[in-house]
């Protein structure tokens, strides 16, 4: 299932937004059900979900997002648990000041949406967020195509990062489920990114995969990529995905 949420957003808002939405997420739940917004949040517990927010009429400015004042978050999960927890929740908080927008966020409208089914093994999909994809020496991987001679600290690799892209779906599926990565067209991202708690937050750079590619695999294994989202970080506000219709 899926949530939009209509938001009046301040018209200047930092380009860290999605610690801010992240933090939002968890006062809905909050609201709802304060015992499993604790339990879900701790450091190791796998969080079945996944984000995106879409401003109107962006413009970069440094560290400043500028908009006309309006946006969209959608947030995805296979979890009724979470799901209902959270729609409820929602609808209960009309008003949200975070540390990165600069302002109130106010709800005006929620949407509560059915994903529309997988039922072939090959399905297209589209980024609403970049795919984070990392090795295990934490460093970014991207498909080959993408290949850049003065990107050293990139692995470029169609192997690797269909590897790395099963890896991290091993919490939704208890192992390793088959899949088939094939990059359509796309592009690297750069994402400025708040890590840490409140004492010790700093400000990292991501390295992600954004554009449209196609997944082969059982069915059931493309719906759940397509609730939880596919990559690292997804909770985070990484790895939203939408659907491509065959034409």
């Amino acid at each position: 299932m899926r949530v939009k949420a209509y938001l009046e957003v301040p018209k200047e808002i930092s380009i860290f937004y999605r610690r801010s939405f992240l933090s939002l997420i968890k006062k809905a739940l909050e609201k709802e059900d304060e015992n499993y917004a604790k339990d879900l949040f701790q450091k190791k517990n796998f969080k079945p979900f996944t984000f995106c927010v879409f401003f109107e009429n962006i413009r970069i400015n440094g560290e400043i997002l500028e908009n006309n004042g309006k946006a969209i978050m959608t947030v995805s999960s296979g979890s009724p648990d979470f799901f209902h927890r959270f729609y409820n929740g929602l609808k209960k908080l009309r008003e949200y000041n975070g540390r990165y927008t600069n302002g109130n966020i106010k709800v005006k409208k929620v949407l509560m949406c059915e994903e529309e089914q997988i039922t072939k093994p090959r399905q297209t999909f589209r980024t609403l967020s970049p795919i984070v994809v990392i090795n295990r020496d934490k460093k970014p991987v991207l498909p080959s195509k993408l290949g850049n001679r003065n990107d050293d600290f990139i692995l470029y690799d169609d192997g690797a990062f269909t590897q790395e892209l099963r890896y991290s779906l091993k919490c939704i599926f208890n192992g390793l489920p088959e899949l088939k990565f094939e990059h359509q067209e796309g592009k690297k991202s750069v994402v400025k990114h708040v890590v840490g708690n409140r004492e010790n937050e700093k400000v990292i750079k991501i390295v992600a995969y954004q554009g449209v590619f196609t997944l082969e695999g059982d069915p059931y294994v493309l719906n759940e990529v397509y609730k939880y989202g596919l990559g690292f970080r997804r909770y985070q506000g990484f790895g939203c995905l939408e659907l491509v219709k065959e034409s």
